[in-house]
Order: C-alpha cells, then structure tokens, then sequence
C-alpha cells in the first residue's frame, strides 16, 4: 500500500469540477487538462474535499460495496496517488506552502547578486 498522507490533502486551486449521476469531469485550468471520475472516484473525490480521513472513506465504502477493507485501502490510496501525480491534490504542505508571503515573494527575486 502506498503512504499516503490523508491528514492534509488539499484540492488544487485550478481544478474545477462537474459532477452527474456517472461520475465527474476534473478540469485542471492551469494545466488545461480534463480527467474523468467514475461514480466511486466521485464518492472519494467529495470525501477527500470534505478532509475525510482514510478510514472514513474506507467505512464508508466498504458499507456499500462490501470488499475487503484492505483490498479497499489499497484501492483508495493507489488513487489519491494517481489524483496527486496529475497535480489535482496535494497531500501535505509543500515546504514553499508553508512559507510566509514575505519569503514566498523575496525568493522571486528579479535583480541577481550584485558584485
């Protein structure tokens, strides 16, 4: 199973999503890419937007779907990992992230050492 950190996933702010009865369509506005969901991508994709952890998403699954709960861990993990390799999520701050503005904005320096 992959480690994948659940305590502090955030949905990129480009992506914007449309929902239906069969699932969803992720459009990354910043990378000008659409991705589809299918309807359990969805359930998991709204669960990680309201910071279910994973064992929530995983009782929740499991109630409807009946699977093993570690096959479904599995499952659930190797997806967010997939979500966060195409930039749609980021689990965890980013060292940059967590930056103040000052540092964020005095590391974009235009002018180069002077000597």
């Amino acid at each position: 199973m992959n480690a994948v950190n659940f305590s502090n996933i955030t949905i990129s702010p480009g992506v914007r999503e449309t929902a239906s009865e069969d699932g969803a369509v992720l459009l990354d506005i910043e990378q000008g890419i659409c991705f589809s969901l299918n309807p359990v991508g969805l359930k998991i994709w709204r669960m990680l937007k309201e910071q279910f952890s994973l064992d929530q998403i995983t009782d929740s699954l499991e109630e409807e779907f009946h699977t093993p709960r570690l096959e479904l861990m599995a499952d659930i993990c190797q997806f967010v990992s997939q979500l966060e390799a195409k930039h749609l999520i980021s689990c965890g701050a980013s060292p940059r992230a967590k930056q103040g503005w000052w540092a964020k904005l005095s590391s974009r320096t235009l002018i180069g050492p002077q000597g």
